[in-house]
């Protein structure tokens, strides 16, 4: 997703965030800029892409096995049954 330079001296971060069930994905470049008045220095971000959202379905525990895998926690619809209820 993200190809790895280890000579790359760039200032791009990627953003992981849970909130409400879900992980969000952000790819951001910060930039420092100096104010010239007062000398004071500010930072923005810029998001670069890609950007994607994820729901967790299940949570394994151990390696990855799809057939013999012991699951931690795993989504079923009966949860489902309040819009101010989470459980990640």
């Amino acid at each position: 997703l993200f190809p790895h330079d280890p000579q790359f001296r760039g200032r791009q971060v990627v953003t992981m965030h849970n909130q409400r069930d879900f992980v969000f994905f952000r790819h951001h470049r910060y930039i420092f800029e100096q104010k010239e008045e007062r000398g004071q220095v500010s930072a923005r971000l810029q998001e670069l892409g890609p950007r994607f959202t994820l729901r967790l379905k299940s949570l394994q525990l151990g390696t990855f096995d799809t057939q013999h895998g012991e699951y931690e926690w795993k989504h079923k619809p009966e949860l489902d049954t309040s819009r101010r209820r989470f459980h990640v």
